[in-house]
């Protein structure tokens, strides 16, 4: 974790709180779009504003900066730029106006960026102690025109900025935006979150109600530093408890709550392990506010580890191989040059539920996620809205803070990431038996040859639950999930600490070809089938990286990842015997998908127009009269 937290990490007393500085009263028809931000931990500086190297700057103070004469004080910057094309795309945004709050003389300018220009809009000079609204040029011939729009300000004199915000004029109603939380066991982190997000009183204010599902440890609301939260917002935060049904679960619940509150219309999913710039909200409400039709709205997601850096900014599957491609994946949000390359409306097939939004009318047209238990529900509910000409629009400046997926090498979840692509696949690429069988022998390769017994061990399961049809969603999901967390215990963990003096692990360049593909997996299926495992063989260690079957030099029979993030290293130990009870139990399964995959599928679909109903999900968490579940609790 970086030293300076992203905003809304902790509810650090001295850490001044966002507030709307300088902004005079706004008028019945006035609607903020997005603040200018300033009192952010200097660690994520570059990401809201800079100040030219040259000249020296006093530190924030109050929600002011205080700019030096000859000092330029700019805001081309992650969290700083107008997403312009954005907002005249999909919003019916009419009048932009810049509004800023100062005390001192400079020149203000406004400047507009495209993929191959940069233009001066605006160019003024300023001086005088108060707010003061400058309205923005619109170019209205293609979309491609309109850009990023970014303002400097150049000190005269010594310059005192006190803030401000991209306004607009609308008579439209406000959205009523309801924040989802779903939380498992983690009151420290969730209560972090609703701090951030109830202390900024802007925020807090453009929400309609903040539901919080609770399906871990019950009693969440008498939680120390969530009893006051609560009494500071009494019915604006809301908190539910259930028995567990997993983030699908969680999230199901939220949106069910949303759907019958009158003064909800919108709805964001948002992770309660985020850190959360909290004017994302704000931006989110404004969008839904003024957009043109229904359609998800899906936030960046942000690097905890590096926080400067966009780890996933929504991601498209190909059909062919259902590989996926996470949009933006780590670029440097710090660096102004690369927000170019976020100018326009880049397709996407879905956004996490780390932070998207959408219309609760859409929920009930199209339908509630499917009761998955976790991980896949946001692939499938965006594959769905895609298939049915509903596009997600991703939105640079809102994101929140997470861990990075690289931080998880392995683990149960698996089983739910490939039982659930196997589900959506069924549902919406309809890829028949020998589709679905080849992609799932690849998989489950690419684990085994890795001498990953415990990961191949969850594919062959998530198979064979898949074929097993639609009612495994019908019931209670803690004993299925009870039996693959005891899968666990066939496969004991093995680790090396870091201080351990290994050799290097070889290596060989990756294969160019198909057919060289081919024989270097050839090779390792012979090489793992007869030569003997050597049970004591000392780790090498391999950089994460490189952790892939077809760079491992033949002779491997003990690999420790090298994942930088680990106290002890991973070891994964080659053994001929787990080799082939995988072969055994793996090859039937494999078998079977490809013959009774497409029944299996079609009972899928048969089945899907019920679990996505709202009278289902009821239902489901115990909720209907005569429900089956009893999933409220407390």
């Amino acid at each position: 974790m970086p030293h300076d937290l992203p905003p809304g990490a902790r509810s650090d007393p001295a850490l001044p709180r966002a507030r709307e500085v300088g902004l005079a009263p706004a008028a019945p028809t006035e609607l903020v779009l997005q603040r200018i931000l300033l009192d952010r931990p200097v660690g994520l500086r570059a990401l809201y504003w800079t100040l030219r190297e040259d000249v020296a700057a006093e530190p924030p103070a109050g929600g002011s900066v205080h700019v030096p004469p000859g000092g330029l004080l700019g805001f081309d910057t992650y969290f700083g730029v107008f997403q312009e094309q954005s907002w005249r795309l999909h919003t019916e945004l009419g009048e932009l106006f810049l509004r800023l709050d100062l005390r001192g003389a400079c020149t203000l300018r406004v400047t507009r960026r495209t993929a191959h220009t940069r233009q001066v809009v605006v160019e003024q000079p300023l001086d005088g102690d108060g707010p003061v609204l400058v309205p923005i040029p619109a170019e209205r011939v293609n979309f491609r025109q309109h850009g990023l729009l970014a303002f400097q300000i150049l000190a005269r004199d010594a310059v005192e900025f006190r803030g401000g915000a991209w306004v607009t004029r609308s008579a439209a109603r406000p959205a009523g935006l309801a924040a989802l939380f779903c939380t498992f066991n983690r009151e420290t982190d969730i209560a972090a979150v609703l701090e951030a997000i109830s202390g900024d009183d802007a925020v807090i204010s453009s929400l309609a109600r903040v539901h919080v599902v609770n399906q871990g440890r019950p009693g969440l609301a008498a939680h120390p530093a969530i009893a006051p939260l609560l009494a500071r917002h009494p019915g604006r935060i809301r908190i539910t408890e259930q028995a567990n049904f997993g983030g699908a679960g969680g999230f199901g619940r939220g949106l069910l709550e949303a759907l019958d509150d009158p003064a909800c219309t919108h709805a964001v999913m948002l992770d309660d392990d985020i850190r959360i710039e909290p004017d994302s909200l704000l931006r989110l409400a404004s969008f839904f506010t003024l957009a043109r039709g229904e359609f998800p709205v899906g936030g960046q997601m942000l690097d905890m580890v590096q926080p400067t850096r966009v780890y996933e900014a929504g991601a498209i599957i190909r059909p062919e191989n259902w590989s996926f491609f996470p949009q933006h994946h780590l670029l440097d949000a710090a660096d102004p040059e690369n927000l170019i390359s976020m100018i326009g409306p880049d397709p996407v097939h879905y956004g996490g539920w780390w932070c998207l939004g959408l219309p609760l009318s859409l929920i009930r047209r199209e339908g509630m996620p499917l009761p998955c238990f976790l991980r896949g529900d946001d692939v499938e509910l965006g594959l769905r809205h895609s298939f049915a000409g509903i596009h997600t629009v991703i939105m640079p400046g809102i994101a929140v803070w997470h861990e990075p997926f690289y931080l998880r090498l392995g683990g149960w979840q698996l089983y739910y990431e490939t039982r659930n692509m196997l589900i959506a696949a069924a549902l919406h690429m309809d890829p028949g038996g020998r589709g679905m069988a080849l992609r799932m022998m690849h998989h489950l390769l690419f684990h085994l040859l890795m001498f990953r017994y415990y990961s191949s061990a969850l594919i062959i399961r998530a198979i064979l639950d898949f074929l097993h049809g639609p009612a495994i969603l019908e019931t209670s999901p803690l004993p299925l999930h009870g039996e693959i967390g005891a899968i666990h215990g066939r496969y004991p963990a093995e680790t090396v600490p870091r201080g351990v003096v290994l050799a290097e692990q070889e290596t060989r360049r990756e294969p160019r070809t198909g057919p060289g593909w081919f024989l270097r997996r050839l090779s390792h299926l012979a090489d793992n089938a007869l030569r003997p495992s050597r049970p004591g063989a000392a780790p090498r260690r391999l950089p994460a990286k490189l952790f892939h079957w077809g760079a491992l030099g033949r002779g491997a029979d003990a690999i420790a990842v090298e994942t930088w993030w680990d106290r002890e290293l991973p070891v994964f130990r080659r053994s001929r015997r787990e080799y082939f009870a995988t072969l055994r139990e793996g090859v039937p399964a494999l078998w079977r998908l490809y013959r009774e995959g497409p029944i299996a599928g079609a009972a899928w679909r048969a089945a899907f127009p019920r679990h996505r109903s709202i009278a289902f999900w009821r239902s489901y968490l115990g909720l209907a009269k005569g429900g089956a579940m009893g999933g409220e609790r407390g």
